[in-house]
């Protein structure tokens, strides 16, 4: 990343804007740090237009609302994965060439929506009204009848676990004339009709608050709960006429689907503008902006800002400073950025970790996945899925990796011997009476444990011993020589010391004498070095360091869940087999066999699927970036178009 400053003119800013968007490459930086400064404040104000960015917000709701109405209605057929069209800035203006006419129509369907919308609420009413009803449907007076002038009827509800009988009693204790009926009962309340003597209303009105009555609201309802439900369901079935033929005429708008989704993109980009003139100061008639440019695209951007006669100034950041952060990597290893976007990018002062363990990642995924049926359909599925649909950003980054560790799952499948388990065994011996079996190209798992595991926990060394060569690099670059050899370094020296000592001995000769020296000498560094660099309490952290050898045997035997979830694999898939295998022989067998096959397997390749990814990727995480890294960087934000249906591409020259 390079700093840039720029000064240029208001009447070149609206064009500027439009290169520096199709270009990409410039992060504007927030102005409000200057503002607090009088020296800025007496000569410049913040640019930017906050009302035109709300009304613009406020367009792009009401748009994608009409969007999503058209596809709800839209009867053609929908794509399994929705993509960005890609379009040159010539078919992309072509598209939108009579504006007037597509604001007319967006405005029309706007107030479609508007009117089906209402249409709804009052469905909405009405169906909840009918619900209101229900309870009443037997009580056969009108509604808005409340009593002659002696008498009170009052319908209404008490819970349902009142007693009504008990209720009556007590009403006829301070009411001579009085009548109580049950019309209907819930889980929930009790319908009542209750007739009294207006003479005894306020002593009859605090027995029924006892028992926790209220009085129904029929609101303005006239006539019985049945000629009332008559009249909502012939309103009913009017209203949802009416949203229907609101519906079929936006099913009839897909026609302008396109044209309202570049409509869409336009105000998008309209409304970035309007934002980003934000990060601006301005003067009556000159505007001013620094930011961040990628430093291989200087030479685009500075072209950009001399044809429109711009002061510009580009200046590296200083050593200790921040910077935002893109990685950049190439095609093979750029798909691996995922489990880093993951988790964290690096700080402007680290390394991109991506390249380093995205070898590690590409083998612990085959190991632990490894059959080579699985293998197969992993990267045949997202190698089409790469072909067929024009995918971007992470998901795209995602797929692709996938697509690559198919092929390592693939490669240890044939290394395993494994072929959707061992299923080319269990048919061979089921239904043809000898059994083929698929011998692996180096040896099976399942039949010798111990060797899988002693080369999961070599291979997890090496990525250990890796993640701190990287720290060594790190502090070295840094100038921090001795604190390499104090942190790396002798850890190098004692681990390879104690590894030679207690396992190597058989290997070659002089190996234990060699682990004994290494060992000493690591063990003394360990101790010995902070003696000489510390203060205090401090000069005795060494033997604290030292007990931290057992930190590093916890880390390696986590590796051993690489045999851990390649066998749950493999047997899970053999289980699967032998189920079907014991469903004999004949037509009905070979139906049961793949029917339980597919069902199986099905199952076996999506949670080990996900058991894989994700514990390859907990490697990366606690193990090995635990050695080195510490991520928190800031992405890159660049002024771009971040359109969301088309992708507009310069067309080729």
């Amino acid at each position: 990343m390079s700093k840039l400053s720029v000064i240029g003119l208001e009447s070149d800013k609206s064009a500027l804007f439009d290169e520096l968007m199709d270009l990409g490459v410039v992060e504007l930086n927030d102005v409000s740090d200057k503002l607090l400064s009088e020296e800025w404040t007496d000569i410049v104000k913040r640019d930017g237009d906050e009302d035109e960015v709300s009304a613009l917000d406020a367009r792009l709701s009401e748009v994608q609302t009409i969007l999503d109405m058209i596809s709800r209605y839209d009867t053609a057929k929908k794509p399994l994965i929705s993509t960005r069209q890609i379009v040159t800035r010539k078919e992309y203006e072509a598209v939108l060439a009579d504006d007037a006419k597509i604001e007319k129509e967006i405005t029309e369907l706007n107030h479609l929506y508007e009117e089906w919308n209402e249409k709804k609420s009052e469905e909405n009413v009405i169906v909840s009204t009918q619900a209101s009803l229900m309870p009443w449907m037997s009580y056969d007076l009108p509604l808005e009848a409340a009593g002659t002038e002696s008498v009170r009827i009052s319908c209404g509800v008490i819970p349902a676990v009142s007693d009504v009988q008990q209720m009556k009693e007590k009403i006829a204790e301070v009411s001579n004339a009085s009548e109580i009926t049950l019309i209907s009962k819930d889980q929930e309340q009790q319908y009542l009709s209750v007739w009294y003597m207006k003479a005894d209303e306020e002593a009859v009105q605090d027995v029924l608050k006892s028992y926790g009555y209220a009085p129904a609201a029929f609101k303005e309802m006239t006539g019985t709960a049945q000629e009332n439900m008559t009249r909502l369901n012939e309103r009913l079935a009017k209203v949802q006429e009416e949203e229907k033929a609101l519906e079929e005429r936006f099913a009839g708008a897909a026609a302008m689907k396109k044209e309202v989704q570049y409509y869409y993109d336009r105000l998008i980009m309209a409304r970035d503008k309007a934002k980003a003139s934000e990060n601006l100061l301005k003067t009556k008639k000159a505007f001013y902006f620094d930011g961040w440019v990628i430093s291989k695209r200087k030479a685009d951007v500075e072209a950009v800002l001399k044809e429109k006669g711009c002061w510009y100034e580009f200046t590296e950041p200083d050593k200790d400073e921040d910077t935002p952060v893109l990685l950049e990597n190439n095609s093979i290893i750029t798909p691996f950025e995922t489990v880093t976007d993951l988790y964290s990018l690096p700080s402007s002062r680290e390394v991109d970790p991506t390249p380093i363990f995205s070898i590690f990642y590409f083998i612990f995924f085959g190991m632990m996945f490894a059959d080579m049926g699985y293998g197969l359909i992993l990267s045949i599925v997202c190698f089409a899925a790469l072909k067929a649909f024009k995918l971007e950003g992470l998901f795209y980054k995602l797929v692709k990796m996938l697509a690559f560790c198919g092929i390592s799952t693939f490669i240890w499948g044939a290394l395993f011997g494994g072929f959707f388990g061992n299923i080319i065994t269990v048919i061979s011996g089921t239904f043809f009476g000898h059994e083929i079996v698929i011998k692996p190209l180096w040896f099976d798992p399942l039949s010798d444990p111990m060797k899988m595991l002693v080369f999961s926990c070599v291979l997890g060394g090496v990525h250990l011993f890796l993640g701190m060569g990287v720290k060594a690099y790190l502090l070295i670059r840094d100038g921090k020589i001795l604190d390499a050899i104090e942190e790396v370094f002798v850890w190098y020296a004692f681990l390879l010391g104690v590894v030679l000592l207690l396992f190597c001995g058989g290997f070659f000769p002089g190996a234990t004498t060699l682990g004994k020296v290494l060992a000493i000498v690591g063990a003394a560094g360990i101790v010995g070095i902070p003696v000489f660099r510390g203060k205090g309490i401090g000069k005795l952290l060494g033997l604290w360091n030292l007990y931290g050898c057992t930190g590093y045997l916890g880390d390696v035997l986590s590796y051993s869940r690489l045999l851990a979830l390649g066998l749950a694999s493999a047997v899970i898939a053999q289980v699967f087999n032998a189920l079907g295998g014991m469903l004999g022989h004949g037509i009905v067998a070979i139906i049961g066999f793949i029917l339980i096959a597919i069902i199986g397997h099905v199952f076996n390749f999506a949670i080990n699927a996900l058991g894989t990814f994700v514990h390859a990727s907990r490697l990366q995480y606690v193990e090995f970036f635990g050695k080195f890294y510490e991520g928190g960087g800031v992405p890159f934000k660049p002024f771009k178009k971040n359109t969301k249906y088309v992708n507009i591409v310069k067309e080729e020259k």
